[in-house]
């Protein structure tokens, strides 16, 4: 099982470990992740706490915790006269209390349509029929299940809960305002749990993989929206409330014992956080994965319909909500994995993956400058450009009219489908024009190489308008073509 299973338990007022250590390295939910990401269906009066993940035995020690190799004994820190908080390992998807009060925290994106890290975890331990849920559940936007902040719950049927909460959390460096989102996820995942007579439940660590959220922060913020609900719950008849988070960093859990004003609400009896699985060995692995970034879909400059008539209003809707956020959304889900794969030393799956990152970042890449390099008619789309991009037009092509000529028969004679480019050659510091296939970005032609103007020629770009004449598409594009942008990455490059 990989790293992401892994996870930390809070356990009853006894302190006893109700799940079962992780028989493997896991690679997602290091530490205690951002705050869970909003969950709306949990029930368990919730506490906030962090545990140890990817921190090494000496890192653990001098936090004045001692974890134990097994998935039976581990050290107990008495955090206030009814409350004591547990270190210990265990395996997020094993984990119960009583399959039919309890839930687990599934970290999911947007579509819920199953990833790499804990949730490609859960879905293989939860079986198909999990997969099949929460394809019923109704989109909010196209594409969006369950957006930033927010939770949705289904049956865990393979599982031994009673429920799984999906959740996704925010991506720290994209995200405008990550701690609402964040504060939003824990929020919205207690009302959920409410709402659905959840009484024990455990959490993954959430946004704090390749969503890069830092652990100490987060740590903060699941235990500052824990404390708002602290009679919410009835207590069960064994007098014990039970919180579960897998996977947690020592820096994190420092945070418990070294800020007072975290203190935890003292009608939970008892937590326990169990580290990841492996932490010695994922450590340098995890770490090199969070340095990936992932992507997110950029807004329009422009409504759908502002370029019509040269594209229509139906084809850049489309182009943008669909084509573009499956790149980004395959290509995240292609790092999850990848940072899983790292953490478990998956060598035949992290050279697997690179066909589906090159593809997908690709497509991110390549839309991304393509909307910026277009406009409206009555914004200035379509005016030629006359900087010293226009001069350079006329030294290496002899007019603009055949550039465009040029990039019209390159575009047209492409095989298949890809991309023209108008490139910056600062190598030989000259303009040329390229064309690359399928959605390789112009860096795979040349590291010279600096995209100035892409044209998109996949079929998705035209196809319903212009069918399949493709040199109409090409002819008209011009028509809002922004050439001030391109002209401002051309100085800015020469300068």
């Amino acid at each position: 099982m990989s790293a992401a299973a892994s996870s930390s338990l809070l356990l009853s007022k006894a302190a006893r470990l109700l799940a079962a250590r992780a028989p493997g390295s896991f690679s997602k939910p290091r530490a205690f992740e951002s705050p869970i990401r909003p969950l709306r269906t949990l029930r368990t009066p919730l506490i906030a706490a962090a545990g140890m993940e990817g921190a090494e035995r000496g890192s653990a020690s001098k936090a004045g915790i001692s974890v134990s190799s097994g998935g039976g004994s581990g050290h107990t820190f008495p955090i206030s006269t009814s409350t004591v908080l547990k270190i210990q390992k265990g395996d997020i998807t094993v984990w119960s209390v009583d399959g039919s009060t309890d839930a687990i925290v599934n970290a999911a994106n947007e579509r819920m349509l199953g990833g790499g890290g804990v949730d490609g975890a859960i879905h293989r331990a939860a079986g198909p029929e999990l997969l099949e849920a929460c394809r019923k559940v109704p989109e909010v936007q196209p594409g969006v299940r369950c957006p930033t902040g927010e939770a949705r719950i289904t049956p865990a049927f393979r599982l031994p809960v009673s429920h799984v909460i999906h959740t996704v959390g925010p991506i720290y460096d994209v995200d405008k305002q990550p701690e609402v989102s964040l504060s939003n996820a824990y929020r919205n995942s207690l009302k959920l749990a409410k709402e659905n007579n959840v009484q024990y439940i455990a959490f993954p660590a959430i946004s704090c993989g390749v969503y890069r959220y830092p652990y100490k922060e987060a740590s903060s913020i699941a235990i500052s929206v824990a404390k708002e609900f602290p009679d919410a719950f009835k207590e069960p008849p064994s007098n014990r409330r039970l919180i579960c988070i897998f996977g947690a960093s020592a820096m994190a859990l420092r945070t418990l014992f070294t800020k007072k004003s975290l203190t935890l609400a003292s009608a939970f009896r008892s937590i326990a956080v169990a580290s990841t699985a492996g932490d010695q060995r994922l450590g340098s692995g995890l770490s090199q994965a969070r340095g990936l970034t992932v992507a997110a879909l950029p807004d329009l400059p422009y409504d759908y319909g502002a370029l019509e008539p040269a594209i229509s209003g139906e084809i850049m809707r489309l182009h943008h909500q669909k084509h573009h956020q499956a790149y980004v959304t395959n290509y995240n889900n292609a790092l999850e994995q990848l940072e899983a794969a790292i953490a478990k030393g998956d060598v035949t799956t992290v050279v697997r993956l690179q066909g589906a990152i090159k593809f997908n970042g690709g497509g991110h890449i390549n839309h991304s400058i393509f909307w910026k390099n277009l406009k409206p008619v009555n914004e200035g789309g379509g005016e030629p450009p006359h900087s010293s991009l226009g001069w350079a037009i006329d030294t290496d092509f002899g007019s603009l009219e055949a550039l465009v000529q040029k990039m019209n028969a390159e575009g047209a004679a492409l095989q298949g489908s890809g991309w023209v480019w108008l490139a910056l050659d600062k190598g030989f510091k000259k303009l040329t024009v390229e064309t690359t296939a399928n959605q390789d970005p112009l860096v795979t032609k040349g590291a010279n190489l600096v995209p100035l103007l892409g044209i998109d020629v996949w079929e998705h770009a035209y196809y319903l308008q212009y069918k399949n004449v493709r040199p109409d598409y090409l002819k008209n594009i011009w028509k809002v073509i922004d050439w001030k942008y391109t002209s401002e990455v051309y100085e800015k490059e020469t300068a």
